[in-house]
């Protein structure tokens, strides 16, 4: 009970030098003085430097930087061309701009690589359907000259006993968009950077080239067949020349495909053939 009854202690007491000697002045209390919101502030200070610190070096060195131009190589998508129904558009792989040397509309000798795309709104103005007896899975088109030159071709591969389809035609920069990006979440990157051509990139787009085969034999199941055999002796004589030979990815940046043709007319072809270059060697060197 006595810590119940016991008053406040006083305040301790002393006495000040100088002017005003005599008066007394309670003692502070100990605690945070004057230079506590300072210290405060400078922790706070210190602590966003080094959050803004992180964020700057995340965004240089992480995260979405930008993708370079590439082209893949069997531009595999699907039969038609176009990616499966209900995935999402891949806007995000296409081509950033001032990655590539942006081609000419128009020019069916265009070296198109990894290098080298088109415009977004680049399009044949002379598309033309195919046959429905050469075409497979859905209407397929071509532009005039070429869509005349492939039907010779086959009327020719229909001589020697092979009845040839196009299962990919043209197609256009959205389109390859999806197409990558499918591939892409299908296999991975490294696959689709082999076999699928970035938007802007794809021969497809031009409206000169073809994935052909025959039913059951489309893209890998076409190479070592008779027909790809006669395909690869006798295109160049119709104006076509097979993009993608074998034994050629470190020239051409893709995986052999033996089914992939693109049309350059027959002069040019003769010319390509005759050189032993691949397509876009001599392309490269006009």
């Amino acid at each position: 009970m006595a810590d119940a009854a016991r008053k406040p202690s006083q305040p301790r007491t002393r006495v000040r030098k100088g002017h005003g000697q005599g008066v007394t002045k309670a003692r502070p209390k100990a605690g945070k003085g004057p230079w506590y919101p300072a210290f405060i502030g400078s922790l706070f200070a210190v602590g966003a430097s080094v959050v803004v610190l992180i964020l700057v070096l995340v965004s240089r060195f992480g995260g979405d930087d930008p993708v370079p131009a590439v082209a893949a190589p069997t531009e595999q998508a699907t039969a038609t061309g176009t990616a499966p129904s209900g995935q999402p558009s891949a806007t995000a792989t296409a081509v950033p701009t001032g990655y590539a040397r942006l081609l000419p509309c128009g020019d069916i000798l265009a070296p198109l690589d990894k290098e080298h795309s088109l415009a977004p709104d680049c399009e044949p103005d002379d598309l033309e359907a195919l046959p429905a007896s050469i075409s497979a899975e859905g209407t397929q088109s071509l532009r005039r000259e070429t869509a005349a030159a492939i039907r010779k071709l086959f009327a020719a591969a229909e001589s020697a006993g092979f009845h040839l389809y196009v299962n990919s035609s043209f197609r256009s920069y959205a389109t390859q968009v999806e197409l990558f990006d499918y591939w892409v979440r299908v296999n991975g990157l490294a696959y689709a950077e082999r076999t699928s051509a970035r938007a802007g990139h794809s021969e497809h787009q031009l409206g000169t080239t073809a994935d052909v085969g025959f039913p059951g034999h489309f893209l890998e199941d076409f190479t070592g067949t008779a027909e790809a055999d006669w395909l690869a002796a006798n295109s160049w004589k119709h104006g076509f020349i097979i993009s993608y030979p074998e034994g050629k990815e470190a020239v051409t940046g893709y995986a052999h495909e033996s089914w992939h043709i693109r049309y350059v007319g027959v002069e040019v072809a003769a010319k390509v053939h005759k050189s032993g270059l691949t397509l876009r060697e001599y392309l490269l060197q006009r």
